[in-house]
């Protein structure tokens, strides 16, 4: 007698019908482009007209700084006490030459408007210590002020082809009138003047100026890389 055992199995699973893919039709905009270039040309004007009403009121600061020729005294009005600034100006340098001079500096080239002519002049800021120009400061009260050499740099241009570089401060305790004189020239045509510092208002400008710039920079790739990303996460 034989026999035989059937093994029973249970029927397989219906088979499900494949997910349809989404349509190309939902792929992110290219909105996210024109953001990211409209935030670069806004920022980037906001930057450049910073940059150009802060030279504009520097420039502004200067114009009103009391002057006086060399040799020669003036008087300078106080009324917010603080620290002053003299200002060597005299032509101003237009170009550099490549060759180095007999001392290793960098010589540098001028406009002689008298002879219409380029001349060399010295390194630019070889300028007159106010010991040289024989400098001194009376107060109110007709004691003398001291006098100290400054210790930074700051330069700024005239119109026409004339500089200025800070030489020396002073402190100008109380309001009121102090007179300013230097006993000995440095150069023809050279002057002194006579105002606040500007060196604070020009690195202030200047790095608002570059720190706008960058920030509108990175934000601008910021947003287009995360547009790019978002569109071509959609064909995978």
């Amino acid at each position: 007698m034989t026999s035989s055992l059937t093994e029973l199995r249970p029927p397989p699973p219906p088979t499900r019908p494949p997910i349809p893919s989404r349509r190309a039709s939902k792929r992110p905009s290219t909105a996210g482009y024109w953001v990211a270039a409209v935030v670069a040309a806004l920022g980037l004007t906001a930057a450049f007209l910073w940059g150009a009403v802060g030279i504009t009121n520097t420039q502004d600061r200067v114009d009103s700084f009391a002057r006086l020729a060399i040799p020669g005294a003036t008087t300078v009005s106080v009324s917010d006490p603080g620290t002053l600034v003299v200002y060597h100006e005299s032509a101003a340098e237009v170009a550099r030459s490549a060759e180095p001079t007999a001392n290793g500096r960098i010589a540098t080239t001028r406009w002689d408007p008298g002879t219409r002519t380029i001349i060399t002049v010295r390194y630019p800021s070889d300028a007159p210590t106010w010991q040289q120009l024989g400098l001194s400061v009376t107060g109110p009260g007709g004691a003398a002020v001291p006098v100290a050499t400054y210790r930074s740099s700051a330069r700024y241009d005239l119109e026409p082809g004339r500089a200025g570089r800070a030489v020396a401060t002073f402190q100008a305790t109380t309001a009121g009138p102090y007179r300013v004189s230097a006993a000995r020239a440095s150069e023809a045509g050279a002057t002194l003047a006579v105002g606040q510092d500007i060196a604070r208002s020009l690195v202030l400008t200047r790095l608002g100026v570059v720190i706008l710039g960058l920030v509108t920079v990175l934000v601008a790739v910021l947003v287009a890389v995360a547009t790019y990303q978002a569109r071509s996460q959609t064909l995978r």
